[in-house]
This record gives structure tokens, sequence and C-alpha cells, in this order.
């Protein structure tokens, strides 16, 4: 072999040898890119996707997959669940001689009554058209105006909000919230949504209506054409409107169904124990709001400070959930309260009977 020969093999070689020292750092680099992407990529599946608003927040499903709230997770034939479509028997002329029976004594002016079979739809109404103050019970359509925003863009749940303490509040109310929020510190939408439910939070609630655009809650109103002026902030509404709100949750008609899920989830930890929720067996599972208002009538030139109180929920009676929606004015909450109890005591009895 002549030198030649030899020269152009070790050209080769040293040719080869730069060519795996060339591919070596690409191939280190491209690995260091995939793990990096793929971290990115699960920070980014995080951050798209709605966090708990507490620690330890239970899961939004049944052990079999099954949700929990939702018409979606009520089915025929499953252990615990044997769902009666019959109709039942009409018992609103017993909860009317109820109503009669508190305004004869005068212990309440005002009394008002909604009940749905959530099975097959039935439902009666006593006075339920009668209107009433919507401005706490607003909670519940600002928190699905939220839920909708969150289903195109789930970041909305996750930005945070500072809170100085100096916000304009809601007036003050009977029920005090059980945790209020610390100024100086910053809350998450989600976070605040839940805090405006589960313990009637005022200064969340505020923080929340500052901060959504106003034509997506004027959307959820007209969406489901709900009575209801936006331009009118005090603006009454009547049990029987305010009953689509439920409605749309249990069905899974108007959000999705997690985001359904989870804003009923949300109501069912409601901090209030009072009302309905001491009105059925305390094991069973309520999804409630509730709302209160003073105002003030002149009668013969002579003003008197009167208490509204109003409760909305879903109990979920395990043959046969239902709703219920109570409004009660008087000049003493806790006769309100009782009155509330035992109307929502009474239907309980009726269904559970008749189940």
């Amino acid at each position: 072999m002549s030198d030649t020969d030899e020269i152009k093999k070790a050209d080769i070689r040293i040719d080869e040898a730069k060519i795996v020292s060339i591919k070596r750092p690409l191939l280190l680099t491209l690995l260091v890119f995939s793990f990096a992407m793929g971290v990115f990529m699960g920070w980014g599946m995080v951050m798209f996707t709605s966090q708990p608003a507490e620690k330890g927040e239970a899961a939004p499903v049944n052990s079999d997959g099954t949700f929990r709230f939702i018409r979606a997770s009520v089915k025929p034939g499953e252990p615990g669940k044997n769902l009666s479509t019959r109709e039942l028997k009409p018992f609103q002329y017993k909860v009317n001689d109820l109503v009669e029976s508190v305004l004869k004594s005068g212990d309440v002016v005002a009394v008002s009554v909604y009940f749905r079979d959530l099975n097959n739809g039935n439902w009666f109404g006593i006075r339920e058209r009668e209107k009433f103050s919507q401005k706490n019970l607003l909670k519940l359509p600002l928190m699905i105006a939220y839920f909708k925003w969150a289903e195109f863009n789930p970041l909305v749940l996750r930005r945070t909000i500072p809170y100085t303490g100096k916000e304009l509040l809601a007036e003050q109310t009977a029920v005090k919230p059980l945790h209020d929020l610390e100024p100086g510190n910053s809350y998450t939408v989600n976070d605040l949504i839940f805090r405006m439910i589960v313990y009637d939070d005022a200064a969340a609630y505020s923080l929340l209506m500052t901060n959504l655009p106003p034509d997506r809650l004027d959307s959820v109103f007209t969406d489901l054409d709900v009575e209801y002026n936006p331009l009118k902030k005090e603006d009454p509404i009547s049990l029987s409107a305010f009953a689509s709100f439920y409605r749309i949750l249990f069905n899974a008609s108007y959000l999705s169904e997690e985001m359904s899920e989870k804003a009923l989830r949300y109501l069912t930890k409601s901090a209030l124990k009072g009302g309905m929720a001491s009105g059925i067996p305390p094991n069973m599972d309520i999804a409630s709001k509730f709302g209160e208002r003073t105002i003030f009538v002149s009668t013969g030139g002579v003003e008197k400070k009167l208490y509204q109180r109003h409760e909305f929920a879903i109990i979920y009676h395990p043959n046969r959930p239902f709703l219920i929606g109570i409004m009660v004015q008087g000049d003493d909450f806790d006769t309100l309260t009782k009155v509330v109890r035992d109307i929502t005591n009474l239907v309980y009895l009726e269904v559970d009977q008749q189940s």
C-alpha cells in the first residue's frame, strides 16, 4: 500500500471521527430540548387546567367515574340510585296550609315557595312570581358567568386579584362570613369564587363583580331568558325565574358537565347550617345558596325595618332529588330562618314518604 493510500485512509478516519464528535453534542442538545419541551408542555397542561380553590378539595367525580351532583350521574339501577319517575301525589295544599298559618300568625308578612321534582320536571309554586331582591343571590349567576368564560379561557380562574381592603363592599348582613379576606393579599379568581359561594363573602363578590366584563354577566341572563334588567341594579327577580340557574346546572345544559359539577360542588360546601340544611337529614347533600336583605317600608307614615330571607337549593334525596326555593319577609331574622326550615322539612318528608 502506498503512502498516498494510507494518507487517504487516515483522512477518512479523521473525517468519521469529526462526524461522530459533531453528532454527540447534537444528540445531547436534542435530548435536552426534548426534555425541556416535555416539562413545558406538562406545565402548560397545569396552567390550562382549573385548579381547586382550596387544598384537599374533593375530586369532582365518584369512585366509579360518574359525576356526583349533575343529572349525568343520576342513572336508574345504580346502587343507591333507584330513582323513581312516578309522579308524586299532590301535596301542595299541605305546604299552602303551613304558609297560610305563619302568615296568619303575623310572624312573617310574605312567603313564596317553589318546588320542582328533578326526576320528571313536575313542579308547583305558591306566590312564586312575587319579586324579591336579587342582590345577594346574584352571586350564583356571577359564578356561572366566570365558569362560562373559563370554558374558553381556563387561565381566567388562575388570574390573581389583589385585595386592599378599601373596595366598596355590599351592605352589612345578619350572617357574617366565617373567613374574611386579608388586606394586602392577592387571591385567584377560583379562590374568590369559592369564598363567595361557600362563605357568602361580600368582599370576594365585590372583587369578582368589579373584574368581570359586564357583558358576560348580562349574557347569562339573556341566554337563559331570565327576567332581569342589568341596567337596574336593584331589579327584583322571582323564585320561578331564579330556578333557571339551578336547572341548567343540574342538567349541565349551559356549562360543560365538568363546570356544572364544579359549581354544584361549591354550593354543597356552603358554611350555612341553618335554614334548609336544618330541615333535612344531616348526612344528605344539599347544594344551596342563601340570601338576605334589609328593607324599609312605610306604613301610615311610620317607617319599619324588615328582613328578607331567601334560599334556593337542590336537595339530593337518594331516590328523588328535588329543587326548592323559599322567600320570607318579616321583622325577626330568626323567625324567618325557622319558617324556611319548617317548609323545607315538610316538603322533604312528603318526598321521602312517597319515594
